[in-house]
């Protein structure tokens, strides 16, 4: 056993990650096979020996104990990977916006059909971009929504409300560049460099655009958690950052978890890595952007911002033992160690119930995903991306992090890197739940 890389396999003992007891079990104690969870090893040890990512951390629960936690590779140039290092979470930060959300939900201060507009009323009055065929006078023309966007549009990015960076991946595509224009020319910001403002402020000239689809009729990964964190300072009349550092970071004892990294942690953090896959890894540097099309990302920013400009799409630094707190919660129906963010009813409602309609799976995934408020979710096994169950529900971060979370077998995949660009990511993970499903051994 590699002790200094807290390898969690075959016995069990407590580790202590920065304060936090973390004990793990034989893997047979729960029902899975100590022997199968090696080839993890071989996957991960394979991705650093060939260079094609640095460090990862991945670990794997059943029955609410840890039965495989490893830290392998480097987290930085001369530092080692550990099972505490923090890194960049990007858009797994959108379901712990999307709890934050439900919190309020749940305490009666908002309801998932009330239009946005209610409490930014920016959102009033909206337009829908329609694109002209090519030999009209104008490329396009504004037509009214049919109805007003509402939180569960937000919620499920059913909303008609886009990335830039989406926008630059389809630029041929009738209204792509208009909307893109758009975008840009009232500086709106994808989350991923935190600008010198107020998140609200930014929301606020969102809303004055033209959405790209009519609400509720397309699924298309946007700007909603962003809007979401603003809606919730609105809401609850505390910062964003704040009211999830109360309401779910300090109750679930997610002690690593941060939209602005401490200083005194920031030893901890995992620098972020350029791959081409191909045995070329490159660390990215201090004050360095990455550009991919329209896509801009700054990893400096996790310590060096304003601190104003909370992300509820992709601002969240954590750790994957934090992440594991948060999605044992939700595969216990809201509660952990005794503390309840949320009711039953409500995590089945954002994890096993389709918000996106027929849209998502032609979209982003395979046939047989769908999407729930926050979280895609796994409908049936009759494709090429398999998580193990119907009713898996699980969602990724743009430097290659990942969770999914199987209630049928009540067993949690966490996987943790720093790498970029995200979509080589795919295939890991892809095998990664193939072994992870594959170590059940009751």
């Amino acid at each position: 056993m590699k002790m200094l890389f807290g390898v969690c396999i075959a016995m069990a003992y407590t580790t202590i990650l920065s304060g936090v007891d973390a004990t793990c079990v034989p893997p047979e104690s729960v029902g899975l096979s100590s022997q199968r969870l090696k080839n993890i090893d071989t996957l991960t040890d394979t991705l650093i020996d060939e260079k094609k990512m640095a460090g990862t951390v991945v670990l794997v629960a059943r029955h609410g104990k840890i039965a495989y936690f490893k830290a392998s590779g480097k987290a930085d140039e001369g530092k080692s990977m550990e099972k505490d290092s923090i890194m960049r979470i990007m858009s797994m930060s959108k379901p712990i916006t999307s709890v934050a959300t439900m919190l309020l939900y749940e305490q009666g201060k908002l309801l998932l059909s009330d239009p946005v507009s209610k409490y930014i009323p920016e959102f009033k009055n909206q337009k829908v971009l329609v694109p002209l065929p090519q030999g009209s006078p104008f490329p396009y023309k504004l037509v009214p929504v049919k109805r007003e966007v509402t939180i569960r549009d937000l919620l499920a990015h059913t909303s008609g409300i886009m990335y830039i960076s989406y926008a630059g991946l389809y630029p041929n595509e009738l209204g792509r560049k208009d909307m893109l224009d758009l975008y840009k020319g009232a500086q709106i910001n994808d989350g991923y460099c935190r600008s010198d403002e107020e998140i609200g402020d930014m929301v606020k000239r969102l809303g004055r655009l033209p959405l790209s689809a009519q609400p509720g009729e397309l699924w298309e990964y946007g700007l909603n958690s962003d809007v979401l964190g603003y809606l919730v300072e609105v809401v609850s009349g505390m910062k964003f950052d704040k009211f999830v550092e109360q309401n779910i970071f300090k109750p679930l004892k997610m002690d690593d978890s941060y939209f602005i990294l401490p200083q005194e942690k920031v030893h901890r953090l995992a620098a972020v890595y350029k791959s081409d896959w191909n045995g070329g890894l490159e660390r990215v540097g201090e004050h360095e952007m990455l550009f991919s099309n329209e896509l801009a990302m700054c990893p400096y920013n996790a310590y060096e911002t304003s601190g104003k400009y909370f992300s509820g799409g992709g601002g969240v630094l954590s750790t994957a033992y934090d992440y594991f707190r948060f999605s044992q919660m939700l595969l216990n129906k809201g509660e952990l160690d005794g503390v309840r963010l949320l009711s039953r009813k409500t995590v089945e409602l954002m994890t096993a119930t389709n918000h996106s309609g027929q849209f998502y799976a032609d979209y982003l995934h395979d046939k047989g995903w769908k999407f729930g408020l926050g979280f895609a979710i796994q409908q049936d096994r009759e494709h090429n991306v398999d998580a193990g169950d119907v009713g898996v529900f699980e969602w990724a971060g743009l430097y290659s992090t990942r969770f999914s979370v199987d209630p049928k077998e009540e067993k949690i995949t966490i996987f943790f890197s720093q790498t970029t660009p995200f979509g080589h990511h795919f295939d890991v993970w892809d095998k990664l739940e193939v072994l992870s499903a594959s170590a059940i051994s009751d």
